[in-house]
Formats: structure tokens, sequence, C-alpha cells
């Protein structure tokens, strides 16, 4: 049952990380189609500036996006004792501390999210991103060990538990009037 929880956990974590990624990373490009809709028709005989401009705001907010997704998620992994994923699927992290936490899932999820935004930055300013296929496979394969590690260990760890010292338990649900022994573990 650990094993389908954590799966779960994990997937729910990178699909937010992800969801809000593509989101925050999209948005510029709308906001810039809807800029150039507006103020193109005015500006058209200044095309030799005004795509700089349009460049320039979208790279703005790329790095804007980008660092409004790294800070929300410091702060969220700082102020919360686990990611939401595990949250919702009853488990709690053993041997953390704020500063773990936020390793252990940088590097689960927020890797991926990251290189979304290299890539939403080599399209915005049309640059070749062919190199960026090497640390997107170096990190799949990354993530390949983390779950081969999870399968040897019978869902106990993962290569990125062992590397930063976390352990994930899963808790018991305590029934309305039964209250667990002194003991037992959580």
């Amino acid at each position: 049952m650990k094993i389908r929880k954590r799966i779960l956990g994990y997937v729910i974590d990178l699909f937010i990380s992800i969801a809000i990624c593509i989101f925050l990373s999209i948005l510029p490009f709308l906001i810039v189609a809807v800029i150039a809709l507006l103020f193109l028709p005015f500006v058209a005989s200044y095309e030799d500036t005004w795509n700089p401009i349009l460049t320039g705001i979208m790279n703005g907010m790329l790095l804007l996006s980008a660092l409004i997704f790294m800070i929300t998620s410091l702060g969220a992994n700082f102020k919360l004792n686990l990611t939401w994923g595990y949250k919702f699927n009853g488990l709690i992290l053993k041997n953390t501390n704020k500063f773990k936490l936020f390793t252990w899932w940088f590097i689960r999820n927020g890797i991926a999210g990251l290189l979304i935004f290299l890539i939403a930055y080599h399209l915005a300013n049309d640059m070749d991103y062919q190199y960026l296929f090497l640390p997107i496979f170096i990190y799949i394969i990354y993530l390949w060990i983390d779950g081969i590690v999870f399968l040897l260990t019978k869902g106990k760890r993962t290569f990125t538990d062992i590397w930063t010292g976390i352990e994930v338990l899963e808790t018991t649900k305590v029934v309305k009037g039964n209250i667990p022994r002194s003991g037992t573990k959580l």
C-alpha cells in the first residue's frame, strides 16, 4: 500500500510543479501577443525596434515567472513539513529539516520546472535548444535510477531519499474514539 501511495504522491507533486511551470511559461507569450495585437498597428513603422522590445518583455516575464516558481516553492517547502502529494496520501517525512525538504523536492520536481523555463526562454529568443536535450536526458536517467532504487528497496527509499537522508513513513488513520497506544508507530 505504501508503494502505491508514494508513487501517487510523487505523480501529484510532479504534475503540480509541471502544470505551474507550463502555465507560468506560457503566460508571457500570451501577454506579449496581446501587447503586439494592441500596439503593433500603431508602431508598425518601428518594426526594427519593436521585436527586441517584445523579446525583452518576454525574457523579463519568463525570468520573473521562474523566480516566482522558485520563491513560492521555497516558501511552501519552508512553511510546510511535506509536499502536497505526500500530504494528500497520508505520508509523513522523518529525519528532515526545511533545507533537506527543499533539496529533496527540488531534485525530484524543481529541476523539471526549471528545464521547462529554459525551453520557453529558448523558444522566446528563437534559439537552438538542442543542447538542452543532454540535461533532460541526464535528469531522466537520474529519475530512472531513483525508481530502480525505490523498487529494489521495496518502496522504502529512493536514491534521493538516501542522498538527502529523508525517510518516508505512512500514517495510520485514527478511527473516532480509538486513540493509538503509546509506542504505536504513526
